[in-house]
């Protein structure tokens, strides 16, 4: 099994899966450390609040690039609700792994909540570009 998921993350870090700007996002969330100047830029594209596309930008650690690439496949083309609870899940299953990991999750999953703050916003009339929050960790921890 262990064997399967170090094939799955070589995979994901030699092939990002939805690496890139999105055209014509719904929202554009960035979770970023002020720290290390470490930054995720997350996009979305919903419609009926179903992700239809989603896309991923980093100048984070590999670590970064394949928890993104893992968590967009994990997303696209299910609901907000599901991605929320899928957010939560590996945000849980991250906290038991290294401190490092942990930081890399955080500035996914935040940069993802950004992007529907930001989204929400733009539904209100805002013209944000995108919406950014900091994150409180940094992915290049010693350990």
């Amino acid at each position: 099994m262990e064997n399967n998921l170090n094939q799955e993350i070589i995979e994901h870090l030699m092939h990002p899966r939805n690496y890139g700007p999105l055209e014509n996002p719904t929202g554009i969330g960035v979770g970023h450390s002020e720290k290390s100047g470490e930054f995720v830029i997350f996009y979305l594209l919903t419609e009926d609040r179903t992700i239809r596309s989603v896309g991923y930008a980093t100048n984070g650690c590999h670590d970064t690039v394949v928890l993104g690439s893992m968590f967009t496949e994990m997303i696209k083309g299910e609901s907000l609700e599901y991605a929320d609870k899928a957010a939560e899940k590996l945000q849980a299953k991250v906290a038991l792994g290294p401190v490092k990991q942990q930081a890399c999750a955080q500035m996914v999953l935040t940069a993802f909540k950004a992007a529907q703050i930001h989204e929400t916003n733009r539904l209100k009339g805002s013209k944000e570009e995108l919406h950014a929050i900091e994150i409180d960790m940094e992915c290049e921890v010693e350990e």
